[in-house]
This record gives structure tokens, C-alpha cells and sequence, in this order.
């Protein structure tokens, strides 16, 4: 700096720092770092968080916690059974968690918790917690049994004998039972838990639902012994399943009409004093105010997904985010489609909604960072609908969040593709921990990266068979194999 004073000539005033080699070197790796862990935690907020692969997870590590406070499966018989069972889908969950099922493995988590806290509630003497919410989307009310009051659903809370839970026009959620049934409520419905016996020593599980408005979903499992149930009734109609089912009923209170509907599995309908009715797979029928039923009629098949595969992970770069085609194949007899999108997996309040497309392909420009649930109904000339297609999720991330660096495509290999009548035997390889689907289907890769699947053929002469993998930065390889079916 220079300075004047009087007649003194100006003086000039040097000042400095040294900076070492490595002070710099430091600096540059602190601000990699800051920058690596910033990514790291966008990330977490925009990818991870709330993922079916963070869920999945936390499940897991409760699960783990459940099962350590329980401690070794020791005690009293029952106790030793539900503690092995605990073990049990807790090793099941992690290998689920390990072959990128995340929705497997978290439904295996959770029933691995509720078995551990099972076993901890007998050992103290106290009532079990053997149901708890699994999901939810929306207001959601809960009313307890001998209460008047209603209060918001968390995730997690307990359910018992009594309670009741209510849903919104905008809000759906899941329970989730002791013996693994999933009961999801639809928006704009109320359900009381009727029943829940659980006898350890014949191994009988019954599960009774009162229905008093609205539409539910209930997936049950294999029981465990004869004489196990679930069932759902309302003003008029009981439904009931005795095996592994996934079968919805609906309550019209204002016209006190029930339908009834099975899309896997069977279940038996009452109503009246008239006879038990088998409704089977893809089927369904209706029940007035007057306990009359309806014959059964057949249900139209949901619209096959093509595209995007399950998971797929789109890239976004500078800013702009590559179109999402969305594609189906087209139902016999529709006119035209409905499709829906959200961010949630209920469905309980869809950003998208459309109706009457007359096209099996829908294209999504520039969408931003998250992940999307997409699903499809098949539209009528007599004014019905098929059921919803079962929802596939898509993730659209930043380039500064994927693996950049990796732009290699994944290894595929088809080592045996064997044709018998209408269906293929495959055998192969691709990258471990690689997204792999055949035709469209899911399938599950091992450890090492191997695959083994059974291919049914759509049709008799040529068929040709897509097979897509997709490694975690969303590089993809596809091989396609012809298979013919000879006509008889």
C-alpha cells in the first residue's frame, strides 16, 4: 500500500502468506468432498427417501431390533415357534432386500416384527400388537375401540379388536394382519376390525373385517391349518377366503349394494339365507339390499405393461429430462384406455388422470427429479372398465446424482433358452444387482449375477422375447430371442 505524508517520499508496505503444495491439494479434496457429500445428500432427499428400497430397509433394521429384544428362541413352545418364524422371514427379507425385491422384502420385514413383538407381548403377559398400519397415503383417521373421538393414523400404530379406520376422498392406506394378509382401504371408506383369534395350539388364524363403506383389497396368504380364515362382511354380504386370494369388496351404503370381486384365488359369498357362491379367479357378482345375488360374471383381464420396465432409471442432463414413453398392449374389445400417475404407490391422490386415450402409448416430456407410479385400466362401448394394471414405478434422477462415471451397459448372457410346447426355460447371466426383465416380467437375479426363468408364449408360431437389463447408473442392454409354438 502507498502512502504520503508531507514531504516524505511514499513508502511501500509488502504483506504475504506462503501457501504450501499441500494446503492446496487439501482445499481441493475439502471442496470434492463438500461437493461429493452434498450430492450425497440430495441424493437421499430426492432418490432414496421414501423409495421402496429406504422402506425396505428401515423395515428391515426394525425387524432386527424386534427380533434382538426378543432375544433366543427359547421360552415357552409358542413363543420358540413365533421367534423361528421371526428368524424365519427376516432371513427371507434380507435375500428379497439383496435380489432388489424391495417390496417382498419389506412385507417379509414387517411380518418378521410383528411375529418378535408377538413372542415379547406373551413372554410379558400382555396383549399382542398383531396389526399395524403398513401404509399410508392422505388423511387418515383411526377411532379406537370404547373411544369418540378420531385421530391421524401413523405409520406403524397398532391396531386391535373394535378400531376403526377411516380414509378420505384423497386418501387411502395398507394393514397389515399377524398371519401376513394385506387388507389396502380404498379412499372414501370405512373399516372396523371385527375379529382377530390366533390359537397357538391348534395354529388357527381368523380375521374378521366389517365393511360399512367404501372398497377394500384383501391379499391373504397361505394359511397355517385348517379352519384358517379371512373374512369380510357387510350389511348384507360376508366374503370369505380360506386359501392364498386377493379378492375386494365395495359398499354402496346410500343404495346398500355389495359387490364382491376375486382376482386371485377363489372366495365363498353369503348373503341371506340363500346358498354359499364359489366366485373364482377374475370373477365377481353383486348383492342387493334385499340380500339378492347376482349371477357371477366374468371380469376383463387389465391391460398387459410393455414399457418402462419396473424400476427403470431415467437420466437427467442439463437441466432436461429425456422423454418417458409409457406403453401397453391393446385389450380386446376396448376402445379406448385410462391411465394414471402418481407419486405414491396407493394411488390415493394421482397427479395424472386421464381417460378415453385412444392410443396404447403415452409420451411424458421434461419431467422433474422423483419417482413415479403409472398404471392402466382397459374402457368399453358398454361404459365398464377393466381393473387397473398392477402399478410399475419409474425413477427420473439427475446426472450429478446417478454413476456418472459408468456408462459401460451391463453384461447379458442367455445361456439356455429351451422350448417345450408353449413355454421357455431360460438360463443366464447378467451384472449382480442389475435390473432384469423378461417380456416385461421382473425377474430375480442371484448374487452372482445368475437368473433363472419360465417364459409362457403368447401365441402359436413366432414369438419373440425381449430381455432388458439395467445396471444402476441406467445403462441397458437388450437382447431379443425368437421361440416358436407349432400349431397342432
Amino acid at each position: 500500500m502507498a502512502t504520503k505524508r508531507g514531504g516524505q517520499q511514499p513508502s511501500v508496505v509488502l504483506d504475504w502468506f506462503n501457501v504450501s503444495y499441500r494446503s492446496i491439494v487439501l482445499a481441493v479434496v475439502t471442496l470434492v468432498a463438500a461437493g461429493g457429500i452434498g450430492s450425497y445428500y440430495a441424493w437421499l432427499k430426492l432418490v432414496y427417501a421414501g423409495s421402496p428400497r429406504a422402506e425396505a430397509r428401515e423395515s428391515i433394521d426394525q425387524a432386527e431390533d424386534a427380533l434382538e429384544r426378543a432375544g433366543p428362541a427359547t421360552g415357552q413352545g409358542n413363543t420358540i415357534e413365533l421367534k423361528q418364524t421371526a428368524q424365519r422371514l427376516l432371513a427371507e427379507a434380507r435375500r428379497q432386500y439383496d435380489a432388489s425385491n424391495y417390496q417382498d422384502a419389506r412385507k417379509a420385514a414387517t411380518e418378521s416384527k410383528l411375529s418378535a413383538e408377538k413372542a415379547i407381548a406373551i413372554e410379558r403377559g400382555e396383549s399382542a400388537r398383531e396389526v399395524q398400519f403398513y401404509r399410508i397415503e392422505g388423511d387418515v383417521k383411526v377411532k379406537r375401540v370404547r373411544e369418540l373421538t378420531w385421530r391421524s393414523a401413523e405409520s406403524g400404530m397398532s391396531l386391535q379388536t373394535g378400531d376403526q379406520v377411516k380414509t378420505s376422498s384423497r386418501a387411502s392406506a395398507q394393514i397389515i394382519y399377524f398371519n401376513g394378509t394385506i387388507t389396502t382401504i380404498k379412499p372414501g371408506s370405512l373399516l372396523e376390525i371385527k375379529e382377530l383369534y390366533d390359537n397357538p395350539a391348534t395354529r388357527v388364524q381368523q380375521i374378521k373385517e366389517r365393511l360399512r363403506e367404501g372398497r377394500i383389497l384383501a391379499s391373504t396368504q397361505e394359511p397355517v391349518a385348517e379352519g384358517s380364515f379371512h373374512e369380510v362382511t357387510t350389511q348384507t354380504t360376508s366374503a370369505r377366503a380360506a386359501d392364498r386370494s386377493e379378492f375386494e369388496v365395495a359398499f354402496d351404503r346410500a343404495q346398500e349394494k355389495t359387490e364382491v370381486q376375486v382376482t386371485a384365488g377363489e372366495a365363498t359369498v353369503s348373503a341371506g339365507s340363500g346358498p354359499a357362491l364359489k366366485v373364482g379367479a377374475f370373477e365377481k357378482l353383486h348383492v342387493d339390499g334385499q340380500s339378492k345375488v347376482s349371477e357371477v360374471q366374468r371380469v376383463k383381464l387389465p391391460p398387459t405393461m410393455l414399457s418402462p420396465m419396473d424400476q427403470k432409471v431415467y437420466v437427467r442432463k442439463d437441466n432436461v429430462s429425456p422423454p418417458v414413453e409409457l406403453s401397453w398392449e391393446p385389450s380386446e374389445e376396448a376402445i379406448s384406455y385410462r391411465l394414471q400417475i402418481a407419486v405414491a404407490p396407493l394411488f390415493a391422490e394421482p397427479t395424472v388422470d386421464l381417460g378415453d386415450l385412444g392410443n396404447t402409448a403415452v409420451t411424458l416430456p421434461n419431467l422433474q427429479e422423483g419417482g413415479y407410479y403409472w398404471r392402466v385400466a382397459a374402457q368399453y362401448t358398454d361404459g365398464s372398465s377393466s381393473d387397473f394394471s398392477p402399478a410399475r414405478r419409474f425413477k427420473m434422477m439427475s446426472a450429478r446424482l446417478a454413476q456418472t462415471g459408468d456408462t459401460i451397459p451391463p453384461m447379458l448372457e442367455i445361456d439356455d433358452f429351451l422350448v417345450f410346447a408353449s413355454q421357455v426355460i431360460v438360463r443366464g447371466k447378467t451384472e449382480p444387482g442389475s435390473l432384469l426383465t423378461v417380456m416385461g416380467r421382473k425377474v430375480d437375479v442371484y448374487d452372482d449375477g445368475s437368473f433363472t426363468t419360465v417364459v409362457t408364449l403368447k401365441h402359436e408360431g413366432l414369438n419373440r422375447i425381449p430381455f432388458v437389463a439395467q445396471d444402476l447408473a441406467g445403462n441397458e442392454t437388450k437382447i431379443e430371442k425368437p421361440a416358436t409354438v407349432d400349431p397342432y
